[in-house]
């Protein structure tokens, strides 16, 4: 049995249009306190929430839906940059490993209850990353909303300066006993005047991070 090629086109284009990244409207949501992100705690006396983690959602590779967030460690400082832990997407995506989790408090988000460590995104336009414990302060990571056509989207998205469009790419290991994963990146940030952009691996693959309460 034959196909034509006019068939083969058309399962292309239905496939490309399943993992196409959707076309969202931005929703600014709150970011002086922690009422929009998941989880929030209705108490007098504080302004925070439980543990929520960050998974990828509605990716153009659909093998990275759902995977979850870890952290590697980074030293730019040789060369002027920054140090700290970069967040990354774990390719282990079986519950039985140990997770991070994130909650906010007073209105920024960090690691479970380690206050200390803020997560922010790192202003080098090209090298957005979500950072912790970064020695060079970087952008406030702030809820979204996403709407389609006018109807709003489940869950509360990541990003800043209403971009909420992350690039990922493949890592290998470069040593033994070193583990792959994919760098996540935040997409379209101006270059901030006083952060000299770096080179950059062009993402593969483009989605989205959202926030979803454990």
């Amino acid at each position: 049995m034959s196909i034509s090629v006019a068939s083969i086109l058309l399962i292309a284009l239905r496939l490309s249009a399943v993992l196409a990244v959707p076309d969202v409207t931005v929703v600014p949501l709150r970011t002086d306190d922690c009422v929009d992100w998941p989880n929030w705690l209705r108490t007098q006396d504080s302004d925070t929430t439980g543990g929520f983690d960050i998974q990828v959602d509605q990716c153009d590779d659909e093998g990275l839906e759902g995977l979850l967030t870890t952290t590697i460690a980074f030293d730019w400082t040789d060369s002027g940059g920054d140090s700290g832990e970069r967040l990354v997407i774990d390719l282990r995506k079986s519950r039985r490993f140990a997770r991070y989790y994130y909650r906010c408090w007073n209105g920024t988000v960090r690691y479970g209850t380690n206050l200390e460590s803020i997560i922010t995104i790192a202003k080098d336009s090209r090298n957005a990353f979500l950072t912790a414990k970064n020695t060079i302060e970087g952008y406030k990571l702030e809820p979204y909303a996403h709407e389609i056509n006018g109807t709003r989207q489940p869950g509360v998205f990541l990003g800043t300066m209403n971009r909420t469009t992350w690039g990922f790419t493949y890592v290998q290991p470069t040593e033994c006993g070193q583990k792959d994963y994919y760098e996540v990146k935040l997409q379209g940030l101006p270059v901030d005047p006083d952060t000299e952009p770096r080179a950059a691996n062009n993402p593969e693959f483009f989605g989205f991070l959202k926030a979803l309460a454990i």
